[in-house]
């Protein structure tokens, strides 16, 4: 930097094409293509509507040469498709979606260009990209969790009767919480046995403070006495974990832009686009809703904490003068986690808070459960 300060060639650095086009270099079969424009001249860049067919050209390398690729979509979803105009110094991502299962469905080299007029001159901008075979852990991820999960919901919105995405993600948690309520139940159980006896965990940490060796032997025998293990209470939880996050992509990534050769046997043809994503009118849940749903969500939330972090009676209290830890982290953990979701829900499409409202009320019933249970 000091070598071109001096030499006069600092300003070289940093310049740019007056259009320039980005995308990731290699993209995984199946996965959305799109593609940034950043216009960085004093033109107005415009993009025509090329609906039903797909926007900019598209070329794949074969054989020592480019040939030109083009699909369709449906006409009817060009109605939500205008005129793009990029002002200068602007960006803007173009997203292939329905139209990337067809285009870019083989791996291999492929080049975008977008052809447009620059201080009344015809220039061509070309981007280069490969499609590359998704990895063995993404297949098993797709073939056991992702692709049935979102095959029951596309299942369940198609049997009802005006294929609302709403009751779709209400039936799917509850079917994915029944089945796991064994599990789930066990974990609940191991978890209310951990608070009974963590009183006495914390006296033993304060008795054995500077003797950890000490310390670690008494928490052994304290937890054979009681017959409980923190792994009782993790383990069904971990178990469940592929399950969920699978269900968060799907409703996250939304039904319209997945690949409808995800789909098995007689879904596929079943109409995506005829999906309803409004729930009783109320709430649209393919956008984000910055206020009633997250309020609703966060409200669940600390409601699901303040049962699960209900305090259990116990006949040894700390002594009087020490410094018991466990109160302020529950107490903390009971405020931040229903803040944190809140914050979440209203950053992401309605239908991810939609279905961790559903499952949360779910899990208030079950906590309810096993706390009246007596054991």
């Amino acid at each position: 930097m000091i070598f071109q300060f001096f030499s006069g060639k600092k300003q070289q650095e940093g310049i740019k094409d007056d259009v320039v086009l980005t995308a990731k270099s290699k993209i995984a079969i199946g996965k959305e293509v799109s593609l940034k424009i950043e216009n960085n001249s004093e033109s107005i860049i415009t993009i025509p509507v090329s609906c039903p067919k797909n926007p900019l050209t598209v070329e794949r390398y074969v054989n020592g040469e480019w040939i030109l690729k083009e699909t369709e979509i449906d006409p009817q979803l060009c109605t939500q498709i205008e005129l793009i105009e990029i002002a200068p110094k602007e960006d803007y991502t173009v997203g292939y979606g329905q139209w990337s299962w067809s285009l870019f469905d083989e791996e291999g080299r492929y080049r975008i260009s977008l052809n447009t007029n620059i201080e009344e001159a015809e220039k061509t901008y070309t981007h280069e990209f490969n499609i590359v075979p998704p990895s063995l852990l993404k297949i098993f991820w797709t073939e056991a969790f992702y692709r049935p999960i979102f095959n029951t919901l596309v299942f369940l919105i198609s049997i009802l009767p005006d294929s609302n995405l709403g009751w779709g993600i209400i039936l799917l948690t509850l079917i994915i919480k029944l089945i796991l309520l064994g599990p789930n139940h066990k974990a609940l159980r191991a978890q209310r046995q951990m608070q009974k006896v963590q009183p006495q965990l914390d006296a033993l940490k304060i008795k054995y403070k500077d003797d950890s060796q000490r310390l670690a032997k008494e928490t052994m025998e304290l937890w054979k006495k009681y017959k409980v293990s923190p792994m009782s209470s993790c383990l069904p939880i971990l178990i469940q974990f592929p399950i969920l996050i699978a269900l968060f992509y799907v409703v996250r990534d939304g039904l319209d832009t997945i690949s409808p050769e995800l789909l098995y046997g007689t879904l596929k043809t079943f109409n995506l686009q005829g999906v309803n994503p409004n729930f009783l009118g109320i709430i649209d849940l393919t956008k984000i809703n910055i206020i009633v749903l997250p309020i609703i969500v966060g409200g669940l939330q600390f409601i699901q904490m303040k049962l699960t972090l209900a305090k259990t009676k116990t006949n040894k209290p700390v002594k009087k003068g020490e410094i018991n830890p466990m109160p302020m982290m529950s107490n903390m953990m009971q405020y931040f986690m229903p803040i944190m979701i809140a914050v979440f829900t209203a950053s992401l499409p309605a239908a991810v808070g939609f279905y961790w409202g559903t499952s949360t009320l779910f899990g208030i019933g079950q906590q309810v459960v096993v706390n009246r249970s007596k054991d």
